[in-house]
């Protein structure tokens, strides 16, 4: 705050920082501790952290000194422009024009600094302990996805609100608003480069002299100029503004000069004549107007305006406009040009010289130096932001936290929680039965695959296995052990079903597909090793007649879906029409078998096939149904999904020959 020019910076900037601080702080001791853990703090890791601390921090320090030394100046300028008795209305707007846009703009990355470091600190907890990264599994290609969008559109508002901070000048037409409004920014703004200070002074300044303050206006754009080692595009923009100045101070020679010096820049550098184009024309008819030609005068200026109309444009041509038409007689459009032009702010001195014609007719825009859109996008954002933050909290609060914890704490309560378990479950078998005991009348059972859009399904155990099996379900489908060996070892599988969304079921080692819908496959498959209690022979026994009977319940076997089906095991793939094949997926299969599952692929769509063993094979095949001769089938049947399958196992088929 500085106290004489009276300006205080939003309270929104003081939040920006303190959240910076904040979150600064944790992400230093969330390093420290767990690097200590997880070994990542090594001494490379001190020494980088040491030279950051010597090279970085000097450098940052001399980076605000430098900048302090072009804020003050700016300070220093704004302090001259409000002790002007005239300005004090002018000033009093353009620093509500500032702080308007210092609250939109600090607001604004104050919800990107917490959805950027939210994310961060997810994604990072996820990627140290899980060593997974973009797995939808864990949600961390949801969170990282998300992310990217909510940066991309605050980075969207942030520029936007840039431009529209332009609008006082462009669209208001209020120059001196404006200017003290540029001059805040240069004095207070969020800025660290230098061509954003000069772009401010040069704004400023562009707004003194559209007031007629052009002495001002040379004395702003000057300051720290470096001529010809600044970006051409600032050049060329200096240079029009210089040019302005000194036809208004009556400086013909320099105005000439300046004029010389614009061509030649325009002429040099290609890619500015979109923009030198209109500076270059405006100059032509300001020295038109000079020499008199006012013949040329008018046809230069109805070009100007036929490619730029807007007001911002039109305002410095009006009075030359007026000039012309008064010479020529036509005194009628040198009154409607004088009407249009007294429509627009006295800041500016085309306006001011108009005035002596009729009275100013300037009407403030509805709106205008009210914060409306600014409080309406920070409600939303803040609405979208706690959504975010509670989705956030629900992805931590589903996922292990480990931070501020040490390796042996870890240890200990991961034993702990075993213990528990362990204690838990052997209490449960002593004093009740396993709640997925079943009892006599639940040889009907139906299963909803958890956390999956499968249709759930339906199948009807042996009477015999009354009190004999338990079912545990798990993410995608359910087990079925033997209940005596479930209760004296924890195991006893007889068999899985789940259902697979994908093809990775081709590489369990012994397995049957019992139906499919769709993309869902739902898969039969034995365990790999020995499961049962060996120690005691009857339970031996039993758990063989079980497994023996298990091809019984297959008949049984239902999915609740109109649409599925139960040839499967005719199939490679059942599913390869509707889910992308991966790579692993192929690498256990046999030549002949990936020219099976390639070929099913067309054989669904009734192709018939000019090789005998192959028509041989899909006609044993109930599904099939081949009426499409080769030559007259069209690639143009298969979607997508299937195109890529087929591609995918060719490629595999060419790296086997």
């Amino acid at each position: 705050m500085n106290k004489k020019v009276g300006v205080k910076v939003s309270k929104m900037r003081c939040l920006y920082y303190g959240l910076g601080i904040l979150i600064g702080c944790f992400i230093l001791w969330i390093s420290l501790v767990e690097g200590k853990r997880l070994h990542y703090l090594d001494m490379e890791v001190y020494l980088y952290l040491f030279a950051v601390a010597i090279f970085g921090i000097p450098g940052i320090f001399l980076l605000f000194i430098n900048n302090g030394k072009k804020r003050n100046y700016a300070k220093e300028r704004l302090l001259e422009f409000m002790d002007d008795a005239e300005n004090q209305a002018v000033f009093e707007a353009g620093k509500r024009w500032f702080l308007i846009h210092d609250r939109r703009r600090y607001w604004n990355r104050c919800l990107i600094l917490l959805f950027a470091c939210g994310s961060g600190f997810y994604i990072s907890q996820e990627y140290l302990y899980k060593w997974v990264f973009l797995d939808s599994l864990d949600y961390i290609g949801t969170v990282f996805i998300v992310t990217l969008v909510i940066l991309s559109l605050g980075g969207a508002l942030e520029a936007y609100w840039a431009k529209m901070y332009m609008e006082v000048l462009t669209k208001e037409n209020r120059p001196l608003t404006a200017a003290a409004a540029f001059l805040m920014e240069a004095a207070y703004g969020p800025y660290r480069l230098q061509s954003y200070y000069k772009k401010r002074l040069h704004n400023a300044a562009v707004g003194l002299a559209r007031a007629g303050k052009y002495e001002q206006a040379l004395k702003l754009a000057d300051f720290g100029w470096k001529g010809v080692q600044e970006k051409k595009l600032m050049q060329l923009a200096h240079c029009n503004l210089c040019y302005v100045c000194f036809i208004g101070l009556g400086r013909q020679e320099d105005a000439e000069a300046e004029y010389s010096h614009q061509k030649q820049l325009v002429k040099n550098h290609p890619q500015l004549k979109r923009i030198g184009d209109a500076v270059l024309l405006l100059s032509e008819i300001r020295k038109a107007y000079t020499d008199q030609k006012f013949g040329q005068v008018e046809a230069y200026v109805n070009v100007y305006c036929d490619r730029y109309p807007d007001a911002y444009h039109c305002i410095p041509l009006m009075p030359i406009q007026m000039n012309v038409y008064e010479q020529a007689g036509e005194m009628e459009k040198a009154k409607n040009i004088c009407g249009i032009l007294l429509s627009y702010s006295p800041e500016n001195i085309a306006v001011r010289e108009a005035m002596g014609y009729g009275a100013c007719t300037y009407v403030e825009s509805p709106g205008f130096l009210r914060d409306k859109p600014g409080l309406v996008c920070r409600i939303v954002l803040t609405g979208v932001l706690g959504i975010y933050m509670v989705l956030f909290g629900i992805l931590m609060l589903m996922g292990s936290h480990h931070w501020g914890t040490s390796k042996t704490r870890v240890y200990e309560e991961t034993k702990a929680e075993e213990l528990i378990q362990q204690t838990n479950a052997t209490e449960k078998t002593e004093e009740e039965p396993m709640e997925t005991e079943m009892s006599e009348k639940e040889h009907e059972q139906t299963v909803q695959p958890s956390n999956s859009l499968a249709p759930g399904f339906e199948l009807a155990l042996p009477k015999e296995w009354n009190r004999l099996a338990v079912r545990n379900e798990f993410k995608g489908g359910c087990s079925y052990h033997q209940k005596k060996s479930y209760d004296l070892m924890g195991d006893g599988v007889l068999f899985y079903i789940q259902a697979y969304s994908d093809c990775s079921y081709v590489n369990l080692p012994d397995y049957d597909i019992w139906g499919y819908d769709g993309p869902y496959v739902y898969v039969m498959s034995l365990p790999t090793d020995v499961t049962f209690y060996m120690e005691d022979s009857s339970i031996m026994e039993e758990y063989n007649k079980m497994h023996r009977e298990i091809s019984q319940i297959q008949d049984t076997f239902r999915i609740q879906s109109d649409t599925a089906k139960y040839d499967g095991s005719e199939f490679v793939f059942p599913n390869s029409s509707d889910s992308l094949l991966q790579e692993p997926d192929l690498w256990n299969l046999s030549i002949s078998q990936l020219r099976i599952a390639r070929n099913e692929i067309y054989a669904r769509h009734g192709r018939r096939f000019a090789d005998e063993e192959l028509q041989r094979y899909f006609n044993q095949c109930s599904w099939y149904e081949g009426t499409i001769d080769p030559k007259d089938f069209k690639e143009d049947v298969l979607n997508v999904t299937e195109r890529f399958n087929i591609r995918l196992i060719q490629e595999q088929q060419k790296s086997m020959e």
